[in-house]
């Protein structure tokens, strides 16, 4: 061949490439750096960096990462390193596709958000509807984030590669020793080191594959501090089945039949995760559950109390719950735990909860990890049997507390279902589904951490209360009238009534017995009932009201005793007149009468 031809055929094919290669390397990374910009602009971060160099053939590296929140000063994202690599001839169809990301040295901060009131909290009459629209929609949203996060092809995710990465936010957040992300021929792997922080730090690693023929293993593991032998010092978490994402239909699926394993405890599980709504559903069934299973299988830092049962027999349990956010009020969820020759031994169990049955001395655990101890007999002149406990305040307090206590055994899914579906609305915490049994148990033998682990041991005492001790309901309600707290240092009806109203639990108005009520769910912010004016707020009034109108509702009053909102009035005789009596107090009353305070 004519070397002159071959030449200029040589030519014709590399002088397009070098000047392909010449764009990729000159361009494709100016893009990548546009478009990391507007991506974080679109997230409200105006990004920064030390310096930014081209590598070949498409990347691009950012050393001294800074991220701000737009029209401020507020650093969000610091990173020591930032790297990404594009395909290069994807720049040419103008979506250029970013196949792997570094990051290192990196620190992430969340804003502070403000904390929710006890979880028996009813919502606040004069708020609720006000604020509920725009909130809920800011929960759509990331429910729709969530879902899209789920429905991004796996298969096509960047490479990635995270090296002390850390997320923080208040009292909350993760660490990242290493996470990896890569693919190959067959699939997708994950590995990833590093700790998760809240009340005490745990140290994690996972381990999980997504073959290509959809099949999903994974396993994590999580190790517990404190725990000692015979108890594992780790929680560990298998998963293996089917995960589809269908993307037409634009769900994501567990098929049936997948299998979730806690140490020895094993349950079957299916879901959905939809975008039309959005929409999930999880089905979980676990059967043949031992204590010793249970024992062998959770650290006991995450038992807690219940390490110290001596339980016989097996059970199943079996739970479910449907949420489309779409229809809100369609929420749905149900929990049954089927028992097979279960029984709790009340001499060989610690604590034990029999002894609550007679006579004892209650241990009662307060916030912030206080303890106070209250006799539950004679020798305590303020406890009272529940003959001698008002009727109105009886009543009223099972009707913002827990509307189902007579129906229920332990908890209550009804009412864990219209929770789900009115904080769903609002957009925020705004309403839970404890028991009075639950509260029982957190006051008598768990605290108020919050924390999974100890909501789980609350369910499991409520539940070993109802249906393994024989222990009666009015025997339940009695001593949880006699231990709540209702004030400052004050626990139980008796001391409710004189420090109020200086007279007894069993002479109480329906007005005060209302007021008492609606102290239960935050009594440390009684005060916020009255406004600095020494009237009741408005909101308060409406609450007031409205827990005699499902009192009426549940024939526990006369529906013409029901008062009005505005009719409600209270006089303050006992010791907690001194606070608004006095000359520097806030909301102080100069013309009140010397014998009573009154709020109208």
């Amino acid at each position: 061949m004519n070397p002159r031809l071959l030449l200029r055929r040589a030519l014709v094919v590399l002088v397009p490439l070098a000047l392909v290669a010449g764009i990729a390397m000159l361009v494709a990374p100016r893009l990548a750096a546009g478009q990391l910009r507007r991506a974080a602009a679109q997230r409200g971060l105006a990004l920064s960096w030390r310096s930014l160099s081209v590598q070949w053939p498409a990347g691009i590296r950012v050393s001294g990462l800074n991220g701000v929140a737009e029209g401020t000063t507020d650093t969000l994202v610091t990173a020591r390193e930032f790297s990404g690599r594009i395909a290069p001839l994807s720049v040419f169809g103008g979506r250029p596709r970013v196949t792997s990301i570094t990051l290192a040295g990196a620190r992430i901060f969340a804003r502070a958000t403000a904390g929710t009131d006890a979880d028996t909290l009813a919502p606040a009459a004069d708020a609720g509807d006000r604020v509920a629209p725009a909130v809920a929609e800011r929960v759509r949203r990331r429910a729709d984030a969530l879902v899209r996060a789920l429905l991004v092809p796996a298969r096509n995710l960047p490479e990635l590669h995270l090296t002390d990465v850390e997320w923080r936010r208040p009292g909350a957040g993760l660490s990242l020793t290493a996470l990896d992300l890569t693919h190959d021929d067959g699939g997708t792997s994950l590995a990833a080191a590093g700790t998760v922080h809240g009340e005490t730090p745990v140290p994690f690693d996972a381990l999980a594959r997504w073959e290509r023929d959809d099949h999903f293993t994974a396993r994590a593991e999580f190790r517990i501090a404190g725990a000692e032998p015979p108890s594992p010092s780790s929680v560990v978490l298998v998963f293996d089945g089917q995960v589809t994402q269908d993307r037409r239909a634009r769900e994501l699926r567990v098929a049936p039949g997948a299998q979730l394993r806690i140490g020895q405890l094993g349950a079957r599980l299916t879901a959905v995760a939809a975008a039309a709504g959005p929409r999930f559903e999880l089905a979980i069934e676990a059967d043949s559950l031992t204590a010793r299973q249970v024992v062998r299988s959770l650290p006991q830092p995450v038992l807690g109390p219940l390490t110290g049962l001596e339980v016989t027999g097996s059970w199943d349990w079996h739970a479910q719950v449907k949420l489309d956010l779409a229809q809100p009020d369609s929420v749905r969820f149900s929990a049954d735990v089927i028992p097979h020759g279960l029984a709790l031994d009340p001499a060989l169990s610690r604590p034990s909860l029999h002894v609550i049955s007679g006579p004892f001395r209650a241990a009662i655990h307060l916030p912030r990890q206080r303890v106070i101890v209250r006799e539950m007999n004679a020798l305590n002149p303020h406890y009272r049997p529940l003959d001698r406990i008002s009727p109105y305040l009886r009543d009223a307090l099972i009707t913002n507390e827990d509307g189902g206590f007579w129906k229920h055994r332990g908890f209550n899914t009804e009412a864990i279902g219209l929770a789900m579906a009115a904080n769903l609305r609002a957009g925020s915490y705004r309403r839970g589904a404890g028991t009075i049994t639950m509260q029982l148990a957190r006051n008598l033998w768990l605290g108020h951490e919050r924390t999974l682990s100890r909501k789980g041991q609350e369910v499991v005492l409520a539940w070993l209360l109802e249906h393994e001790t024989g222990i009666p309901k009015e025997r339940l309600l009695e001593v949880y009238l006699n231990i709540i707290e209702w004030g400052p240092d004050l626990h139980g009806a008796s001391e409710a009534a004189r420090w109020y109203f200086d007279k007894g639990a069993d002479e109480l108005t329906l007005d005060e017995a209302l007021f008492l009520a609606i102290l239960v769910p935050s009594p440390s912010k009684w005060r916020w009932r009255v406004g600095p004016d020494a009237q009741l707020r408005p909101f308060a009034r409406a609450q007031m009201a409205f827990i005699a109108g499902k009192m009426a509702s549940k024939g526990w009053l006369d529906p013409a005793a029901v008062p009005h909102a505005d009719s409600l009035r209270i006089e303050l005789r006992g010791a907690a007149r001194a606070l608004f009596a006095a000359p520097d107090s806030a909301g102080a009353a100069a013309d009140a009468p010397s014998d009573s305070l009154a709020f109208d």
